[in-house]
């Protein structure tokens, strides 16, 4: 190929030009932004037999009627001749051509050209010659320079591509940073993160109570001095003022937990202290980072003579409550004291762990504030860098015959290569999941629900954090800080039960009609409400060791109960690749089968591609592949340990030795020896 310039009346638009539908989109703009700087990029044509000397624009089509345009407006000669590129082939070649032209296209990021247009600027261009040159609008122009003025995080996120540019354009209807970051960071997990209405409501109307833990950690007049402005509500005063400029109080509680945090760094001798501004430390603030198990530090007897007394407190609110107030004030005085007795306890349990000198540089922790508005260190220590794994002869999680299934991400004794743990989000769902079938399950077994609410209920021995008993009970249903609440069988049923209920009780409008209509339904209908109440108080639970993993943890009582109630995980719940094997890597996959089907097997599919190795695992794992029978029955039987419930020892054994209540072990392998994935690499 070769360039040449070839009258424009000899150029014509080639049939075998692959770009159609589009092809007279921004015309105009495209002929103002050539008439300005010039064709940068030659057409390509190829000769036509008819008529001779004549050429069809292979590639460069709307360059071609771009400049067709500036000759019908007279901005450029009828005579003008243009750069070509000529091409020799037939049309095959041609639209091959003209494909590869088209297609291998990178348009430009809306980053990329804000900071072209800030360049611009800065270079002394003004925004009206910018748009008179590019063919563009001055009201792009200007709405692509306000996004420059983005807070840096939000900007760099919008650069990586994790928010969407409706999400930037509505951080970007204030040009405080202090608003942008301030919303920015409220909404970092926050279900409705990405829903650009809810974010620019926020912008507009983000506001503090007076009430507020960082409006009393901040102080009234600390705020107005910085020129925070504050609007009265007469008629909201349990909530107190509004503080309009919540950016501001933000700002200064920032400051002052940094000077804070610098303190307990002098004081601890931790590599570092980060102060949030929050009464929790979020996942994003540790997303990246360890967590540190340390010795807990053990309670004074002063600690420990104050628990007993806020218990003891404690319960002569509840005894008040049960008996009946008149007087609303005196209800609203002592669930007031009521929170702040929980809010001391939880000061007294959450104590820094014991770290030794060498530990301590590098470790850290974050300085937050409590619900009065103190601030305070949280007890969690976390490390930059990944903990040292550590060999161990005791396996966690095992199968009946000793080996582990290795999905808790430990590194077995045959030398295997550490496995990635799995994700947080992976494990909150797993643990969701296995608590709905613990409560699917609870909930058609009044008896052991009973047994389970009295317990819970009598028992007022402090756990200082240790031994927890897994239910709410008193408490409404525990929240789930997930995205999407994770579906399953278990799920479904549970709402089926719901729906079973006897409902009639709940139309009265007054309390005590209620508990009149409650109280004359039969044993039967009340023993189902007791059952499901106590279900729907399970809090989520991970099954097996959790090595390397956030989230939540184990619970020593879900198993036993699930022991109690021989639940088989499998019947409850199956892995999918939506649930389970896409968010895991291709060597646990492997592992998975390996478990089922022995080394041989899992070889067979060391060449499927990771999205291709899900499919077959979920097809597998749910009886739909024809393999040998023991291998069928060891995928149905099999969950990862996440899921399985496991046995555990009440202190009673049965007169074979075993521990009463004991759930059934996982199935085994089918008949051959585990080894490691690697090898299975290397073969």
């Amino acid at each position: 190929m070769s360039i040449t310039q070839i009258p424009l009346a000899k150029l014509h638009l080639s049939p075998a030009n692959v770009r159609k539908n589009d092809s007279q989109l921004f015309i105009d703009e495209l002929a103002a932004n050539i008439g300005e700087n010039g064709l940068l990029q030659n057409l390509v044509v190829a000769p036509m037999a008819k008529p001779k000397g004549h050429y069809c624009v292979t590639a460069g089509g709307r360059r071609l009627r771009a400049i067709n345009r500036l000759v019908e407006l007279g901005q450029w000669p009828k005579d003008v001749s243009v750069d070509c590129r000529s091409l020799q082939g037939d049309a095959a070649q041609q639209s091959e051509v003209s494909f590869a032209e088209n297609f291998m296209q990178l348009k430009m990021t809306v980053t990329d050209e804000i900071r072209a247009f800030k360049h611009f600027i800065n270079e002394g261009s003004d925004v009206d010659a910018i748009a008179r040159r590019l063919g563009l609008t001055r009201r792009h122009i200007e709405a692509r320079l306000r996004l420059a003025d983005l807070a840096e995080p939000i900007f760099a996120a919008l650069d990586e591509g994790t928010i969407t540019l409706d999400i930037a354009k509505a951080y970007a209807s204030t040009a405080s940073h202090e608003r942008q970051l301030m919303v920015w960071e409220q909404m970092a997990n926050h279900w409705q993160g990405n829903n650009a209405d809810t974010i620019r409501r926020m912008i507009a109307h983000a506001s503090l109570p007076s009430t507020s833990p960082i409006a009393r950690y901040v102080g009234e007049e600390a705020y107005r001095e910085a020129g925070g402005r504050i609007e009265s509500d007469l008629f909201q005063a349990e909530t107190g003022d509004k503080w309009l400029d919540s950016e501001i109080a933000i700002r200064i509680a920032g400051e002052k937990l940094q000077a804070f945090a610098i303190e307990v760094a002098t004081e601890t001798g931790y590599g570092w202290v980060r102060p949030l501004v929050g009464t929790r430390v979020d996942h994003a603030a540790v997303e990246a980072l360890h967590p540190v198990q340390v010795e807990v530090a053990p309670l004074s007897e002063d600690e420990q003579a104050r628990i007993a007394t806020i218990a003891d407190e404690m319960a002569e609110i509840e005894a008040k409550f049960e008996a009946g107030l008149d007087d609303d004030g005196d209800a609203d005085a002592l669930e007031d004291r009521f929170a702040a007795l929980e809010a001391e306890l939880v000061r007294i349990q959450d104590k820094p762990g014991i770290v030794s000198d060498d530990l301590k540089p590098s470790v850290g922790c974050f300085v937050i504030l409590d619900g009065e508005g103190k601030p305070v260190i949280d007890a969690t220590l976390y490390s930059e860098t990944a903990p040292r794994k550590q060999r161990s002869t005791a396996t966690t999680g095992a199968s009946a015959d000793g080996t582990g299934t290795g999905d808790g991400g430990s590194e077995g004794e045959d030398g295997m290569g550490a496995i990635k743990p799995l994700s947080q989000r992976l494990i909150g769902e797993l643990s969701v999941q296995r608590r709905d079938i613990l409560a699917s399950n609870l909930a058609v077994n009044p008896a052991v629900a009973l047994d389970l609410l009295i317990f819970a209920i009598a028992d007022r021995t402090p756990t200082y954090g240790r031994d927890e008993r897994g239910t709410t009970i008193r408490a409404p249903e525990p929240s789930c800080y997930l995205d999407a609440y994770p579906a399953s069988p278990a799920f479904e049923q549970l709402a089926e039960i719901r729906d079973g209920l006897d409902t009639s009780w709940t139309e009265p409008e007054t309390t005590v009609a209620r508990f009149e209509a409650f109280a004359g339904l039969d044993d039967d209908a009340k023993a189902g409400w007791l059952a499901y109440v106590v279900a729907k108080s399970l809090e989520p639970s991970i099954g097996g060791a959790r090595i390397g993993h956030q989230g939540p943890s184990g619970n020593d009582l879900h198993d036993h109960l699930a022991g109690l109630m021989q639940i088989d995980a499998a019947q409850h719940w199956r892995p999918t690749a939506a649930n389970y094997f896409d968010r895991v890597g291709k060597q646990q996959l492997l592992r998975h089968i390996t478990d089922i089907g022995g080394t041989t097997m899992a070889a067979s599919y060391m060449a499927s591609k990771k999205g291709d190795l899900s499919q077959t695992c979920e097809k597998l794992f749910a009886g739909e592949t024809i393999v040998a029978p023991e291998v069928k029955a060891a995928a149905l039987a099999w969950v990862p340990d996440a899921i399985r419930f496991g046995a555990v020892a009440s202190g009673t054994t049965d007169a074979a030795g075993e521990p009463e209540g004991a759930a059934e072990p996982p199935v085994e392998d089918a008949g051959e020896e585990r080894h490691n994935v690697e090898d299975l690499v290397e073969a």
